[in-house]
């Protein structure tokens, strides 16, 4: 991480239009504009893209139960939940095993 500004500033012809290209460059452009700045336009297929990904993120919300969420929470909250390391290290163990196998195949 930078702390301080290691080149100097533009003075003079040029230094004005170069900070309205940072400004615009900034500012995202919204996902739903057909023709972002600058003439680009997007493909179809980086379209379908976008779309996929997109229905992908609302289908995720829909995996998670919120009510057993909370309760987990509220368990840890108040000391009422317990944990068993040997059957954590046996998952685990197990998962190492599937993996090591599809990886030497």
């Amino acid at each position: 991480m930078k702390i301080h500004q290691s080149t100097t500033p533009r003075t003079g012809e040029g230094a004005a239009g170069s900070t309205a290209r940072n400004t615009s460059a900034a500012t995202p452009a919204p996902a739903s504009a057909a023709a972002p700045a600058g003439g680009l336009t997007m493909s179809p297929l980086s379209a379908q893209v976008r779309d996929i990904g997109s229905s992908l993120v609302g289908e995720a919300d829909n995996d998670i139960d919120s009510a057993k969420v909370e309760e987990i929470r509220q368990a840890i909250a108040e000391g009422r939940l317990k944990m068993d390391s040997s059957r954590i290290a046996d998952g685990l163990l197990a998962t190492l095993r599937e993996l090591a196998q599809g990886a030497s195949r």
